[in-house]
């Protein structure tokens, strides 16, 4: 989820306790409410290690390994403050899992219980990053410093507070609840997708049949019954380009991204001696632009030629025919 709703979320946290617990404690609920992110500086690293935990959105979204990092940043907080450790650490700890559940809830699989185990999990009721929900929160905070400036006083804050807390409950709730709706309405090989508003929605469908597999990626809206077909893609099983796509596929696996997210949909283009397979990551699709992994076989010999994994624009593919 976007930084802006992640610290947002933190302040939301520290003004309903303020007052009740140690300043030590309120500025570590929000400095962790985004600490864990700072994990992508440690992406370079992982790519020379290639090391799990370094990769951004793995060890640092877990729970237990936050309960462990604010355990010990709260032990050295009490010891120079001569504060209360365990009021600190809860505060911490609250700060941690905020973020950690704010990306749960997101389209990004995150490893909740590492190390005790590497299975990562998500809801995706709402999208990894949504920029009208990050620039609604950049605006509260906004908005909320010059309340501050203004000389609003502590009551007023209280008030504010707790509207954005209902505000934001029914943001989630909302979401939580189409998508339990639409799941349990759809049928097998039919996968959600949020929109970036509450309103509209994807469902990519899935088809298998003895003779291929086809690709629906379709927009749908709560207040209408009309449907949107925005992708179609068709590959005959025993064809040339069902062996490189499970090729891609499995290349795939090597990239965070398609290891995090599941909704692929397969572009092709061929020429005399070489096939380009790219990948889309559905969960990301806008207006026609989502990340991408792009990998370019020998024909003849099947030796991957390059690979590149990107966010951009793909409408080229579709125009000149990639697909079928």
């Amino acid at each position: 989820m976007d930084i802006f709703t992640h610290m947002f979320m933190g302040v939301l946290a520290c003004m309903a306790l303020l007052g009740k617990i140690t300043p030590e404690a309120i500025i570590l609920i929000w400095v962790m409410s985004f600490l864990p992110d700072f994990d992508v500086f440690l992406e370079p690293l992982q790519k020379i290690k290639k090391m799990y935990f370094l990769s951004h959105k793995a060890a640092s979204h877990s729970y237990i390994i936050g309960l462990i990092f604010t355990g010990i940043i709260s032990a050295i907080v009490s010891s120079i403050r001569n504060g209360p450790f365990f009021e600190i650490w809860l505060g911490g700890f609250l700060g941690y899992s905020i973020h950690v559940s704010l990306d749960f809830f997101a389209a990004s699989k995150v490893p909740i219980f590492y190390p005790f185990s590497k299975k990562e999990f998500r809801i995706f009721a709402d999208r990894a990053i949504n920029p009208f929900l990050g620039m609604f929160s950049s605006f509260n905070i906004l908005y909320m410093i010059g309340f501050f400036y203004m000389g609003a006083n502590y009551y007023d804050f209280m008030v504010l507070t707790n509207i954005y807390i209902i505000i934001y409950s029914l943001y989630f709730g909302s979401r939580l609840l189409l998508k339990i709706i639409i799941q349990i309405r759809s049928p097998k090989g039919y996968q959600y997708i949020p929109g970036f508003f509450l309103y509209t929605y994807l469902v990519l469908e899935n088809h298998e049949s003895e003779k291929d597999i086809t690709f629906k990626l379709i927009k749908h809206s709560i207040f209408s019954s009309k449907k949107k077909e925005l992708i179609k893609i068709s590959i005959l099983n025993d064809s040339l380009e069902m062996t490189f796509y499970q090729k891609t596929k499995e290349i795939g696996r090597e990239y965070r991204f398609f290891h995090k997210w599941n909704a692929i949909i397969p572009f092709f283009q061929e020429s005399e001696d070489s096939i380009n397979v790219v990948l889309i990551l559905a969960e990301s699709y806008s207006r026609m632009s989502s990340y991408f992994l792009s990998v370019v076989f020998d024909k003849k010999t099947k030796q991957v030629i390059s690979k590149r994994e990107s966010f951009g624009h793909f409408k080229k593919w579709k125009i000149q025919g990639f697909n079928s």
